[in-house]
């Protein structure tokens, strides 16, 4: 009834744009070259105001392509149709109260670029980045601004932060008292009674004017306000936190005192002839120039011609030490033992399987995961492609090499970039097993890798960044599962196909450290620490936060913040925890660790 009776509304109400800008383009991906031309609209309705993207009506409309030069260019490759459905993916209609802050990006001078805006929503998801082609996004956010209230934020001048009224009443009141200073002033003086006054004066401003207008007010406050009072009190406590050492005292404690971080340059892939370059007569690599090889490989990546050859060595099919001759010799047998293997689970009958449960279990997650895996790319797309068959193949004698292992759902992601550059079963097969031997870890049933992972990612955001730890602590989101797919698939789901393969192959190198991955998931959340904080997102809402961040990551522009903290870190390794040392191999840790660095030799549980 109620949804006949709103219908009947904008039937005699009719929705009234307020404003509407043509040629706004929507990114479908980061990692993409290709723009959807459309139409970004304020509209007001008989239910609200809305903030709504279409795509262009025109079937003409010219889709942009940006050059790698950053200049665009325009494309009509797309048919009718494909424009329809693609555009389709991406336009939305959001009320304005679901608005909790906007990133609006200018672009760099002389770069060729537009500037743009991405809306994030108070559910801590986003959509997707609107690019303003033939104009400058002030007249959107002028309009905007006659419906709600907006600040910039003190901490990231490009994030535009949606005022909540209640929570910034209850700020100015909470630091009214302390006026001038005072409350601060004296609490260098006597931290102890300085902290319980301001504690109580805090506590008996909530319970005798917040609470009772507040919170009691059933209809008007709703239960994400209430959250989002408690946080602002549990926050203003925060600041005037002090911890009590053995001796009874009060100390305040203070962060460590980190360098500022240095400004790293991504390098060029390595070409087939710098490759070779480190190559013997014989064919193997020469050892003296080992680690000068696996440094070039992590600060540029490969050329997408020299992977096939270079993936083998990086992930121990071919050992650096091989001749070519010894290799081909190696390759040969093991080519045997696959198809061997093979051979075993193909030939199991349905009436063995009825007395093989853990097979078949095995068997149907395989095909079920094969069916779903990147078929989006060319490469597995399609219902009869033959690299689906090899694919499940692949996983298939997986199944049968480590049968206690077996199958757990996730591998396909690891396993399918590996088929794509190999083009063979053999070759893709044993370079799946190095890649196995590294993150097995991650599939056992336990979890207790994953866990420990998480928890020595907290200890790194602490010492990178302890505003947002304490903040993650605040809102019990400091388990930093939200973290847990990127460090099981080592981000496959958050990077493009190709974009994916960069990232795996500099992981690969074992440069810096063996922990690189972690302090990859430390740069992100470093990035996005204005966003969380300033969006007051709770633990569902940095989850879906994260979640949205998935194709609209720059895996370059991440891999130098990663290098670059990795290099603010080991600049101060005197005064680090020994244990993060540990993680990061430097120091007097690295001594201890060394015969084991995946650096050194082949690497190990990454």
């Amino acid at each position: 009834m109620d949804n006949d009776l709103d219908s009947m509304v904008r039937s005699i109400v009719p929705d009234k744009p307020v404003v509407s800008i043509s040629g706004v383009a929507a990114k479908l991906e980061e990692t993409s070259r290709e723009y959807i031309p459309g139409v970004l609209s304020i509209v007001e309705k008989s239910i609200g105001v809305f903030i709504e993207w279409r795509p262009s009506e025109d079937p003409d409309a010219s889709w942009v392509m940006t050059s790698d030069d950053g200049n665009s260019e325009m494309v009509h490759s797309r048919s009718p149709e494909e424009k329809r459905d693609r555009g389709a993916r991406v336009a939305f209609s959001m009320d304005v109260n679901d608005l909790s802050s906007f990133r609006n990006e200018e672009p760099k001078r002389g770069s060729g670029g537009f500037p743009s805006i991405r809306l994030i929503c108070r559910d801590g998801s986003s959509q997707v980045p609107l690019f303003f082609r033939n104009c400058s996004t002030g007249e959107f956010i002028d309009r905007l601004q006659g419906y709600i209230t907006l600040r910039r934020s003190n901490r990231e001048a490009n994030l535009v932060i949606v005022v909540d009224q209640k929570s910034e009443a209850l700020a100015k009141s909470v630091s009214m008292l302390d006026e001038n200073g005072d409350i601060l002033s004296r609490f260098m003086q006597n931290p102890y009674m300085t902290a319980m006054t301001g504690f109580s004066k805090i506590t008996s401003f909530v319970q005798d004017q917040v609470i009772p207008s507040v919170l009691n007010d059933t209809d008007a406050v709703t239960q994400e306000e209430k959250i989002r009072l408690m946080r602002e009190l549990r926050l203003a406590e925060e600041q005037m936190r002090v911890h009590s050492d053995a001796a009874g005292e009060f100390e305040v404690v203070t962060q460590l005192d980190l360098p500022p971080r240095p400004e790293i340059y991504r390098e060029l892939p390595v070409s087939k002839e710098l490759w070779n370059s480190f190559k013997l007569p014989n064919g193997s690599y020469d050892p003296l120039k080992l680690h000068h090889l696996k440094m070039n490989v992590f600060r540029g990546g490969l050329n997408a011609e020299l992977r096939k050859e270079a993936w083998k060595c990086l992930l121990g099919y071919r050992q650096w030490h091989e001749t070519d001759a010894e290799f081909e010799k190696k390759r040969a047998e093991l080519a045997k033992q696959y198809q061997n293997m093979k051979k075993q689970w193909m030939a199991i009958t349905e009436d063995q399987e009825k007395r093989f449960s853990k097979f078949v279990k095995r068997k149907s997650l395989v095909e079920k995961d094969v069916a779903r895996t990147d078929r989006t790319v060319p490469f597995f797309q399609g219902e009869d492609n033959v690299n689906l068959v090899h694919l499940h193949n692949v996983l298939m004698t997986y199944v049968m090499y480590n049968f206690d292992l077996g199958y757990v759902q996730g591998m396909s992601d690891f396993a399918s970039p590996l088929l794509f550059v190999m083009k063979d079963e053999v070759d893709t097969f044993w370079c799946f097993v190095g890649l196995m031997e590294m993150t097995h870890k991650n599939f056992e049933k336990d979890q207790a890798f994953i866990k420990l992972q998480m928890n020595q990612l907290r200890d790194m955001v602490m010492i990178v960044n302890p505003k947002l730890a304490n903040y993650l602590e605040s809102e019990k989101s400091d388990d930093m599962y939200f973290c847990f797919r990127w460090v099981l698939v080592w981000f496959k789901r958050e990077f493009s196909f190709l974009d994916t393969c960069k990232l795996w192959e500099v992981l690969w190198s074992g440069q810096p450290c063996p922990r690189f991955l972690l302090l990859i998931c430390v740069a992100i959340l470093d990035s996005q620490t204005n966003i969380i904080i300033d969006n007051q997102f709770g633990l569902t809402e940095i989850l879906k936060h994260i979640n949205d961040l998935s194709m609209h990551l720059k895996v370059d522009e991440i891999l130098t913040a990663a290098e670059a903290i990795f290099h603010q870190l080991s600049a101060s390794q005197n005064k680090l925890p020994t244990h993060i040392c540990q993680y990061l191999n430097i120091g007097e840790s690295a001594v201890s660790s060394n015969s084991s660095s995946p650096a050194k030799g082949d690497s190990k549980d990454l």
